[in-house]
This record gives C-alpha cells, structure tokens and sequence, in this order.
C-alpha cells in the first residue's frame, strides 16, 4: 500500500500540482478507511473496476497508434531477419 500510495501521488503531483497532494493524500486515506470496513468481495470487486478503467485509455491509445506500431514492427523484423542486431553486438 505504501507503493501504490507513493506512485499515485506522484501521478496526482505531475497532473494537479504538488500543492493538491493532500487531497490525494486524503482520498487515499478515505479509501483505505473504506476498504478495512467493507467486505472482501466488494473491494476486489471494486479494485478489478478500477484496473478495467486504466485500461480503457491505453485502449484508445493502442488504437490511434496501431498505424505506427504497425510500421515500427515491420521495420524491427526486417532489422532482425536481416541480422542487423547481430552485427551491432560484434
């Protein structure tokens, strides 16, 4: 928890300013406060909610840059069959 804690801070400092860490300083104490007094499958229940809700915008993300992931692989393999990497490492 104290590096889930310290990562998220970071996250809130970097996109609302370090002088709002203890808003989420006081949030993630509401939650842990929450999650002591609630029952085990609802906060495993709510943390798979959250994971899903991280995962929608690498999603978009993955979709609006499949185009140039698409042409950096094919570039990467052609390196590789090519032995490219190979010749570099001597």
């Amino acid at each position: 928890m104290i590096a889930w804690s310290f990562y998220g801070e970071r996250c809130w400092s970097y996109l609302f300013g370090d002088q709002s860490s203890i808003i989420y300083k006081l949030l993630f104490l509401l939650f842990v406060l929450l999650g002591s007094i609630t029952s085990a499958p609802n906060v495993l229940n709510f943390s798979d909610l959250m994971i899903l809700l991280m995962a929608i915008p690498n999603l978009i993300g993955l979709y609006f840059l499949h185009g140039k992931v698409k042409i950096a692989l094919k570039t990467y393999m052609k390196k590789l069959k090519e032995g490219e990497f190979e010749r570099e490492r001597q």
